[in-house]
């Protein structure tokens, strides 16, 4: 826990109406605003065009939301991302969407963890070539739409029996629900793993 957050009044994290509100509010939008790092995402202001608004903001002057978007920026990293949901979230653990679609980053790293209700996570149009990252969403139990198409390891030999392997907890990748004979294919040999169809 940093220093500022000891300040914080503390929130009733079951209080049912903020739940409400966090599950209704709308997404907290940054998307297409030139960003290339995190680091001062607090001092960017929101976008209100598409989602018609604004996040109210609680009693800790941070927004009420359950859903932030990064989408088509310059990203090549994604450090400070949790750094940044703390700062701009009043209830961080209630995150279930975060899209960070069309930026330039390779590496998932291990920044979606912390959040165990996610469950809806757009990462495609990314340059992620080595399937083996996409193993570091597995805690990610709540995790039920996935997006990865635009990386390069979506050009693998069975890609999404890959991912699958991987994340048997999702039921949509890349906007396509996966079906039941998707589910009953046999793991896919992990051989092909480094190798990208060009």
């Amino acid at each position: 826990m940093n220093d500022s957050s000891r300040n914080v009044p503390k929130l009733l994290h079951t209080d049912p109406k903020l739940l409400q509100d966090i599950k209704l509010g709308k997404p907290l939008d940054y998307s297409s605003k030139g960003l290339r790092t995190l680091n001062n995402l607090i001092n960017e202001t929101p976008l209100s065009v598409r989602v018609h608004g604004v996040p109210d903001r609680g009693i800790n002057k941070k927004f009420i939301c359950g859903a932030i978007w990064l989408n088509n920026n310059y990203l090549t990293s994604l450090q400070g991302l949790n750094k940044s949901i703390e700062e701009l979230l009043e209830l961080p653990a209630y995150l279930t969407w975060i899209d960070v679609s069309h930026n330039e980053f390779k590496n998932i790293g291990q920044d979606f963890l912390q959040y165990k209700n996610l469950s809806i996570l757009y990462m495609h149009g990314n340059q992620v070539n080595d399937i083996q990252e996409v193993l570091k969403l597995k805690p990610l139990s709540k995790l039920r739409t996935l997006t990865l198409h635009g990386n390069p390891i979506s050009r693998l030999t069975k890609y999404r029996n890959l991912v699958l392997f991987y994340l048997p907890q999702i039921k949509s990748l890349d906007f396509s629900l996966i079906t039941r004979q998707e589910r009953n294919v046999a793991p896919p040999i992990l051989c092909t793993v480094n190798k990208i169809i060009n």
